[in-house]
Order: C-alpha cells, then sequence, then structure tokens
C-alpha cells in the first residue's frame, strides 16, 4: 500500500541522512538487517505480524529523531474510520439487544397465555352430558330438559334412558353424538 511506502521512504532518508547502512541500524537497534530493508521498501506484510511491524517502525523512528505516533498514525486507521466501525458494532448491538427483547416479551405472553388456558381448563367441569333432542331424556331417573347440561365426575356411572333424538358427551375438546335410546356412561381418567 502507499502509506507503507511512505513511511518505509521517511525511515530510509532519516537513516541515510545520518549516513548509516542498514546493517549498522540493525545492530544498533536489535531488529534484523532483512526486515528493515523490507520495512523501508513498503513490505510490511512480509516482515511479521503488524503488532511486530509498529514496533519495529516505532523503535527505527525513536533511534533515527522520528516522532514515532505521527510516523505510525500513517499505518494506523484514521480515527473517524474507527468510530465509523464502532457505530456499526452499537447498532448491530442494540439490534441484537431488540430482538432478544422482544423475544423474551414474547415467550412471557406466551407462557402466560399458556398457564390461563390451563387453569381455565381446570376449573371447568372436565365432561358434561348435553341433552340436543327437542324432548326431555332421563338422568338416573331424573328429568333432562332439552338443552341442558350436567356435570359428570370421574368414576361415577350414569344411567341415560328416553333418549330419542341426540345426546351428547362432551369433554375438552371431544364431543361424542348418541342416539341409542338407553345407555350408560363412565367416565374414567387419562
Amino acid at each position: 500500500m502507499e502509506k507503507w511506502v511512505k513511511i518505509g521512504e521517511a525511515l530510509r532518508q532519516a537513516r541515510e541522512s545520518k549516513q548509516m547502512s542498514i546493517d549498522e541500524l540493525a545492530q544498533k537497534i536489535g531488529i534484523p538487517e532483512w526486515k528493515i530493508r523490507l520495512i523501508e521498501e513498503g513490505q510490511f506484510d512480509r516482515v511479521d505480524a503488524p503488532f511486530y511491524v509498529k514496533y519495529y517502525i516505532k523503535s527505527c523512528a525513536e533511534f533515527l529523531g522520528l516522532d514515532p505516533v505521527e510516523l505510525l498514525g500513517q499505518f494506523e486507521p484514521k480515527p473517524i474510520e474507527t468510530r465509523e466501525k464502532n457505530k456499526k458494532i452499537v447498532t448491530n448491538g442494540n439490534l441484537i439487544s431488540l430482538l432478544l427483547l422482544v423475544i423474551f416479551a414474547a415467550s412471557v405472553i406466551f407462557f402466560t397465555y399458556s398457564a390461563w388456558k390451563f387453569f381455565t381448563v381446570l376449573r371447568s367441569p372436565k365432561v358434561q352430558l348435553v341433552n340436543q333432542s327437542n324432548r326431555p331424556i332421563y338422568f338416573n331417573e331424573m328429568p333432562l330438559a332439552p338443552g341442558e347440561r350436567v356435570d359428570l365426575q370421574v368414576g361415577q356411572r350414569y344411567r341415560i334412558s328416553g333418549n330419542v333424538g341426540v345426546c351428547s358427551v362432551l369433554s375438552t375438546g371431544k364431543e361424542w353424538k348418541i342416539r341409542v335410546e338407553n345407555f350408560e356412561v363412565v367416565v374414567w381418567e387419562k
């Protein structure tokens, strides 16, 4: 990259102005000669990891009387670019937080609705007998008018007689239509 070449040229010019060879500079600061040569040519990517390259540039600049902060400023991304990247990260973080909040709220609503439905079903009669005919029927020898409902208990035996129309047994989510005149109903637990 062009900025790397500029940094390398600045170091080379400072070294040459002191009438020093690359070998002499390498011995004075303890950095291998080949690394200094590549840095002066602007081939930072062939020298070492960026962290070490920055250290080499700083060492050379300080020894040669250059300001390492100013020189490295060309190597570092500009603060504006960094701020834009940080702004994108914060924006993405806000979106993730919002998404997690929406998922949490939906979970709470779903759990509340499920609990409400569960307890509603527990409180409601589990099984009912409904006379859907237009005549009375007899439920355990007692008359049951058309449209009337009776709650049935688990484990009890019920005798229905005189059914000439339709009679229904309702449980949670199911309906059984019965068209028999005389029958018995026994409700069992699941």
